[in-house]
């Protein structure tokens, strides 16, 4: 069974978790997520959502609607890039550990 409580803190400090803004260009569905990342990563489904609960990349407005996850923000939480994550969460998307992922999926910058 996954656990769908969210960190609510960062493990390594402590720090309280700000929400992810995730712009449409960004999000993507599980199913899209699956096709991106199968086979360069070797993850099932329920590991994929295991990781995106663990780091807080997805929004969901209601209980039962589709989840919106941050196709970069998954991308550097497979890579295990923590630093650009953080820079992402803080929303600093014009740093070049952050714009890397977005030049990789092909995502336009605001």
């Amino acid at each position: 069974m996954i656990n769908t409580r969210p960190v609510k803190t960062a493990p390594a400090t402590g720090e309280r978790l700000r929400p992810l803004y995730i712009p449409p260009a960004e999000e993507i569905t599980v199913q899209r997520a699956i096709d991106l990342f199968r086979y360069d990563y070797n993850v099932s489904e329920d590991t994929l959502r295991r990781l995106v609960i663990k780091h807080r990349l997805h929004n969901q407005t209601m209980p039962g609607v589709p989840w919106r996850i941050s196709a970069p923000g998954l991308a550097m939480a497979l890579a295990g890039d923590d630093d650009a994550l953080a820079r992402l969460r803080r929303d600093d998307r014009e740093h070049p550990d952050v714009t890397r992922y977005f030049k990789r999926l092909g995502i336009p910058r605001p």
